[in-house]
């Protein structure tokens, strides 16, 4: 899949470079060039959001910044000098959170 999007990507420019007219002055042209850089532009837009709502990417960097949040979170609290009680109960209630933030990115809810 990945090298049909490649070769797609890689030879889409060249076939709206292959067809667009040639300029019979140096201003004529300019437009049309600026034309078919705009359609290209806003194509590899629109793929690139497909892509990588098809691979899931974005909700890996989601997942990957909450558990970030979280990871800093614990640090935090370890490198705070608190007592044992709070501290068991802050680290339980990271935990939990924890579990709850996993359980929402493994089943959305």
């Amino acid at each position: 899949m990945k090298k049909i999007t490649l070769i797609s990507f890689a030879s889409m420019p060249m076939a709206l470079f292959a067809q667009a007219p040639a300029p019979s002055s140096s201003f004529d042209g300019f437009g049309s060039v600026l034309m078919v850089l705009l359609i290209c532009v806003i194509i590899f837009i629109v793929c690139r959001e497909l892509l990588c709502w098809y691979y899931k990417i974005n909700k890996m960097v989601s997942n990957q910044e909450e558990i970030i949040r979280l990871l800093k979170k614990i640090a935090n609290e370890t490198n705070a000098p608190t007592n044992n009680t709070k501290l068991q109960e802050e680290k339980k209630g990271v935990l939990k959170e924890l579990a709850d933030s996993t359980k929402f990115m493994v089943t959305g809810k």
